[in-house]
């Protein structure tokens, strides 16, 4: 069903996605804590009460972006996943697909870096278990109901895996290149473990 807005609806929207834009692009470049939110009002052109229209603070500017983040590491896992009908190596695309998009500069440091030590823990974890982590438990539940990986807690193997991926993005990222067949093909010699076969 289509959505139509009035004008008012409308700038609001393109009022709002160009703050995320300015904002998106300053914590990338400069970081968050080295970003004033002067700086983002002043090159949209508003004013700080039409700003507080949209946003209470830096902080909410950053919780959406992190959402954000995690809908296009959702769209583009499930766009490579998709190359395969079977549902573990689905599981093996999305997890290095996962590390792929995360360790780029202008996601890391965004998601990975400033959003866990901005936000609070609790909250970062909130928006991973609505995005990234929900992706994967849903996975790792039809892959359980397929009798192919073995009787195990899924809410504590959903964290455990989803916890080793942020890892090894974070010390991916801190090298100056990466293969994304050693990362696959790593992840999947890791994850034999859990498979009923395996």
């Amino acid at each position: 069903m289509k959505i139509i807005m009035n004008k008012n609806e409308l700038a609001s929207f393109q009022t709002k996605a160009k703050i995320l834009e300015i904002a998106r692009q300053k914590f990338v470049t400069k970081g968050f804590y080295n970003t004033s939110l002067q700086e983002i009002v002043e090159e949209i052109g508003l004013t700080r009460g039409a700003f507080y229209h949209h946003f209470k603070n830096k902080e909410e500017i950053l919780c959406e972006l992190i959402s954000i983040i995690q809908g296009e590491i959702a769209d583009y896992i499930v766009e490579k996943s998709m190359r395969s009908n079977d549902a573990w190596e689905q599981l093996i695309i999305g997890c290095a697909c996962f590390v792929e998009k995360a360790i780029d500069k202008d996601i890391i440091k965004i998601l990975l870096i400033d959003g866990p030590s901005v936000i609070s823990w609790q909250e970062w974890k909130r928006i991973d278990s609505e995005n990234s982590e929900s992706h994967l438990k849903e996975q790792l539940l039809i892959l359980q109901t397929q009798g192919k990986i073995k009787d195990i807690n899924i809410d504590f193997l959903t964290s455990f895996i989803s916890g080793g991926l942020n890892e090894l993005a974070m010390s991916i990222s801190t090298t100056n290149s990466i293969d994304i067949q050693e990362v696959e093909v790593s992840i999947r010699q890791f994850l034999e473990g859990i498979k009923k076969d395996g």
